[in-house]
């Protein structure tokens, strides 16, 4: 925690994330999300270097909606560039600031070298939030997704 008590990035973000090469297909990213169940993969060069990132939404707005080919088509040619990035050490206030002012719902956690080291969500702000008001919120709940599996439903 910071000095003022106020989480730092590091203590909120998550460290394995999932990474594909520039040249695999929008199909192969695909099943590595849905393997990993996670809603984004950040795209990097074969140094490792973070160069840009994958979500659910540049699946529908640059593939499906334009009836594309997933395993035609290349993650290089479809992701999210530039990366809005983070410093470990850097404030929960800060990422939710930057997440305000780029109107992203990730940001890319770098090292002082550049390096990714983890990515940082909206829902993992939610998810804080929720506690810090004991999960008497239900909208910061609903964004957290703080109340375990889902029991039914019509999405089941």
């Amino acid at each position: 925690m910071t000095e003022e008590g106020e989480p730092s990035v590091s203590e909120l973000m998550e460290k394995q994330v999932l990474t594909v090469d520039l040249n695999t297909s929008v199909l192969d990213c695909v099943k590595a999300m849905g393997k990993r169940k996670v809603s984004s993969a950040v795209v990097v060069s074969e140094s490792d270097d973070a160069l840009g990132i994958i979500t659910e939404r540049d699946l529908v707005t640059k593939v499906i909606a334009d009836s594309l080919s997933p395993a035609k088509v290349l993650v290089r040619d479809i992701m999210s560039t530039p990366l809005i990035t983070i410093s470990p050490d850097a404030k929960m206030s800060d990422a939710a600031e930057l997440m305000s002012e780029y109107m992203v719902r990730r940001l890319i956690v770098v090292n002082s070298n550049g390096n990714l080291v983890g990515i940082i969500t909206a829902r993992d702000l939610a998810r804080v939030l929720a506690k810090q008001h004991d999960y008497k919120v239900a909208a910061l709940n609903a964004l957290g997704r703080v109340m375990g599996e889902p029991t039914g439903g019509p999405y089941q």
